[in-house]
């Protein structure tokens, strides 16, 4: 009770942060939705590339957007069935409604499914039942946290045809940079920096011919 009455303002700081970028990101796709074809058009418009080579930017970008945002809500769906499971195994009441909750919270970075187990560990060590505290925290940690860092690059990785390694370096890389955020912009950035090469190796080819 001490350290949650230290730590309780950082913590619903750091709440309203996140609440406050998941704000600005509704928006932001709202009018990206709404305005996306005339933002394109003038980027290539005032672009000094080549308008072929945009397209090969803007391609390589969507595809990084659809696959992580695929990838993302794949994961947080197996995330909420493992946890739904694992807190039915360790008597947890509801485990179903809890999984439901688990698998949407699985969406925010930085905190996914644990806003659910952590909880859900501490009732079970209150009320008693310490051996199966200790069993729903091997298994967030086992089933349910492998699962973002071996199945999510797979997934990310499937859609934009890069190496599940590349995705992972880039996802934790993005993360460390950019806040939580990074799970985006990582895969984003990575994207980028392939789409420029190829651009790159297209202007030599054309240059050696």
């Amino acid at each position: 009770m001490s350290w949650l009455l230290q730590n309780i303002g950082p913590v619903f700081s750091n709440v309203a942060i996140i609440a406050l970028d998941l704000f600005v990101l509704l928006i932001a796709l709202y009018f990206l939705l709404r305005d996306g074809d005339a933002l394109r058009k003038v980027i290539v418009a005032i672009s000094p590339l080549k308008d072929a080579y945009d397209d090969i930017v803007i391609q390589k970008l969507e595809r990084a957007v659809n696959s992580v945002v695929r990838g993302s809500i794949s994961v947080g769906l197996v995330q909420g069935a493992l946890t739904a499971i694992g807190l039915a195994i360790f008597g947890v009441p509801n485990p179903i409604l809890w999984g439901t909750v688990a698998a949407i919270v699985a969406l925010i970075p930085g905190i996914g499914t644990s806003l659910v187990l952590i909880p859900s560990i501490l009732y079970l060590f209150f009320t008693g039942a310490t051996a199966a505290a200790v069993g729903l925290l091997a298994w967030g940690f086992i089933a349910v946290g492998l699962v973002d860092n071996v199945l999510g690059p797979k997934l990310v990785g499937r859609g934009v045809q890069f190496h599940p390694f590349l995705i992972l370096l880039s996802i934790l890389g993005g993360v460390s940079f950019f806040g939580p955020i990074g799970f985006l912009l990582g895969p984003l950035t990575l994207s980028l920096l392939l789409a420029v090469l190829e651009i790159y190796a297209l202007v030599q080819k054309e240059r050696n011919e």
